[in-house]
């Protein structure tokens, strides 16, 4: 997977890649009541992926999320996606 990139086949392939990390993670941020059960599910798919594939391609993914979550009628579940910011080292 290209570093960062955001061109359109970029964006593709990852979308491609991780289809079945952004059907899920949209599904459980879209199930959320409230802001603080939605930051808790932003931060357990975040910190998921994270495990799974680095902080690395963390970006390109927060990008597709956002995009997703914003798709299926959710912009502020797509603005805290893109705004959210782990604590700590």
């Amino acid at each position: 997977m290209p570093r960062e990139k955001t061109d359109g086949a970029s964006m593709a392939d990852a979308r491609t890649t991780y289809v079945l990390e952004l059907a899920r993670g949209c599904s459980y941020i879209s199930s959320t009541l409230s802001s603080d059960t939605r930051s808790s599910a932003i931060a357990e798919v975040l910190g998921e992926f994270r495990e799974l594939y680095g902080e690395r391609e963390e970006t390109l993914f927060r990008k597709l999320l956002a995009e997703e979550l914003q798709r299926r009628g959710k912009p502020v579940a797509a603005s805290e996606v893109l705004a959210f910011r782990f604590i700590g080292p």
